[in-house]
């Protein structure tokens, strides 16, 4: 690596921790580029350099902090515990990785989640890896017998995220929702998927689990 690209490194990194911490200080939602250059040390023109947009800046500027909690809620996850329960520990992990501040990640998932594709490629390559693994632990579950052969483990994995993230949307919007009660909601939520609701008897008797969905479900799904 020559001089320029050194100080080009340099630069990047020196706006990145700046964007950081304007991010956590202020929130994202009131910073400007300006206010980053600033805080940095070089000018606005170099930040548009190497970040297009503010969006873009905020994913590079978490992607790291988000992965590394990723990394290590996998490295902890009880080996002989159930599917749900290793669902779970990770959900608990960046559930909890998330409360610490609402406000920034709601953001992000905001101005990321339903972009363009190819718009925030560092949350899209992390969601591939995540739904990767996952998909991987729900094969290995197949080869034990404790899930379904015919089961496609990818739609599985898909299926899994979708429930982890509807429950993390409404983490972060309601500030009375808090980790534990979320934790409660998925884990039922899990349960149900895992279990089916689909029966050929007629009737059946609701389960303490699913009351106490519907508990949380008025309490929070009340506008």
């Amino acid at each position: 690596m020559n001089r320029r690209e050194t100080t080009k490194q340099e630069t990047r990194q020196l706006i990145l921790t700046a964007a950081r911490k304007l991010f956590e200080k202020k929130g994202p939602e009131q910073c400007t580029m300006r206010d980053i250059a600033t805080e940095a040390g070089v000018s606005p023109a170099s930040v548009v350099v190497h970040f297009s947009n503010k969006t873009a800046l905020l994913e590079v500027a978490l992607y790291e902090d988000i992965q590394r909690n990723i990394s290590q809620a996998v490295a902890t996850i009880p080996q002989e515990a159930s599917l749900h329960n290793r669902f779970l520990h990770i959900a608990q992990a960046m559930y909890s990785f998330y409360d610490g501040n609402r406000e920034l990640y709601r953001v992000l998932i905001r101005d990321t989640a339903f972009a363009p594709e190819g718009s925030n490629p560092h949350l899209s390559r992390q969601l591939e890896h995540y739904l990767h693994f996952f998909s991987n632990l729900i094969e290995v579950e197949k080869e034990r017998g404790t899930v379904r052969p015919d089961t496609d483990a990818g739609i599985a994995a898909s299926s899994l995220f979708s429930l982890y993230f509807g429950v993390l949307m409404e983490l972060l919007r309601k500030p009375d929702l808090t980790v534990k009660v979320a934790l409660e909601w998925l884990s039922t939520s899990i349960n149900q998927h895992l279990n089916g609701i689909q029966t050929y008897e007629q009737g059946g008797k609701v389960g303490a689990e699913e009351n106490a969905l519907s508990d949380w479900f008025e309490e929070f799904f009340i506008y």
